[in-house]
């Protein structure tokens, strides 16, 4: 009897219909990051009045950028694998208690060097979150739905960064800068107090590592679920007795895996950045007004949003990795297209909200693909180094096109070179997840 139980998520939670309490722990782990796309974006909204108020050019404020960035990267790399040691509950109650100290210690900032510390600490924390959120929705969702619910936590970072803009526009003027970070970390530091109460740990945390007490907590969570207890732990997975980790992402049956997944998330990074930087002083050299040209981010990121949206029901009908195969091809098409357009503002809004749609979709596509690749020992570190590894096209991308636009190339030229990084992510997927699906759906069906 417990034998059959011990299959765990796939027959417990990952059979419908959601239970209350899996509603619940999904629903927070969007409004995390929610919070989570706040903290990214806020201190893009203080940036002008922190170059203002402190007298610092426009180069220091992009180091404070970059150290953000270079945080995003460490926690991806570094933290969120720990979530495979530790578990996902912990891993994510620290991140967001952390994000949420670091923004409030940022109001007390005196200095550039004080506001490089934290928004590095910060940087840490989102870069844990998103990869340690993805795992634990997919392994508290059914399998009908769980995609659904990882493009929503993925959305729900650009709902984040849409309501520092908003807060932002009300709070920074008549309150000065500091007070949109004051909001950020309350944010957080409220839904770290609600994530205690209310998150459990993952059950496939908790029957593979099986860390102390192990079988009182599975057990309670089962009783909210409404399910038959155990009776017993299940033995360990042979890795998890000797520990997971990045290591086991170079074994034989998912290295060659795992190193296309690190090639399809850079080129989904070194597109994406470079459009979401660049496409203003594009457009405005294409002829767009430069009015247009910032108004077009509306436009943008609401394609953005239903990107990733739509992904989630494009995998569950299609497989993730046909899924973001075609939304990679989708965007090196819209890009070919963007080059050679002429100066029609409309369709070139319109085809750049193609492009935006389709990039943002293959984010939530390669992460859904990780997290569906990788067994639970091993599944925090594979998507966060995936996550983090791509991270690095956000560095080289941006980089690239401002030095092609400096040597005075056009559109014409630059765009095209993009699409064909668009192709190389769909060959990645490609040849790792298509070409080989009867290894796929065995390395597939042996996770839950």
């Amino acid at each position: 009897m417990a034998d059959a139980r011990h299959t765990g998520v796939r027959q417990i939670i990952r059979s419908g219909p959601m239970k209350p309490w899996q509603i619940i722990t999904l629903v927070l782990c969007v409004l995390i990051n929610i919070s989570d796309g706040l903290d990214t974006s806020a201190i893009s909204y203080a940036a002008p009045s922190i170059l203002r108020e402190w007298g610092v050019g426009p180069s220091v404020m992009g180091l404070i950028f970059s150290v953000g960035a270079a945080g995003l990267v460490c926690g991806a790399i570094f933290l969120a694998p720990l979530a495979d040691r530790l578990g996902r509950r912990n891993v994510i109650l620290w991140a967001v208690a952390s994000n949420g100290v670091s923004m409030l210690a940022i109001t007390l900032a005196g200095s550039v060097e004080a506001l490089l510390v934290m928004r590095f600490l910060t940087g840490l924390g989102v870069g844990a979150l998103v990869p340690s959120l993805s795992v634990m929705v997919i392994e508290f969702s059914t399998e009908r739905r769980g995609n659904i619910f990882l493009s929503l936590v993925h959305v729900g970072f650009a709902i984040g960064a849409m309501l520092g803009a908003a807060v932002g526009a009300m709070l920074v003027g008549p309150f000065g800068w500091r007070a949109i970070f004051v909001f950020a970390g309350l944010v957080n530091l409220s839904l770290a107090a609600l994530a205690f109460s209310l998150l459990p740990e993952s059950l496939n945390f908790l029957l593979t590592r099986q860390p102390r007490n192990a079988l009182r907590r599975a057990n309670a969570l089962l009783a909210k679920l409404k399910e038959p207890l155990l009776e017993s732990l299940p033995p360990l997975p042979p890795r998890a007795r000797s520990g997971a980790g990045v290591g086991m992402l170079f074994a034989p049956e998912y290295r060659s895996a795992t190193l296309l997944l690190w090639l399809a998330a850079f080129s989904r990074y070194f597109v994406s950045y470079f459009l979401t930087q660049w496409k203003p002083q594009i457009l405005v050299m294409a002829g767009v007004s430069r009015e247009m040209a910032i108004a077009s981010g509306i436009v943008t990121g609401g394609a953005a949003i239903m990107g990733s949206l739509l992904m989630g029901a494009f995998a569950t009908a299609v497989g993730a990795p046909l899924a973001t195969g075609v939304s990679f091809i989708l965007c090196a098409v819209a890009l070919v297209a963007f080059g050679f357009i002429q100066a029609d503002p409309v369709l070139l809004l319109a085809v750049a909200g193609v492009a935006l749609f389709a990039i943002e979709a293959t984010f939530t596509g390669v992460v859904i693909v990780s997290t569906r690749f990788y067994p639970p020992e091993c599944r925090s570190t594979g998507v966060g180094y995936t996550i983090g590894v791509g991270r690095f096209g956000a560095i080289a991308g941006p980089y690239l096109g401002g030095a092609l636009l400096a040597m005075n190339f056009d559109r014409a030229f630059v765009y095209p070179i993009y699409a064909g990084v668009c192709l190389i992510g769909a060959a990645a997927i490609a040849i790792g997840f298509i070409w080989r699906k009867a290894a796929s759906r065995e390395a597939f069906s042996s996770t839950s």
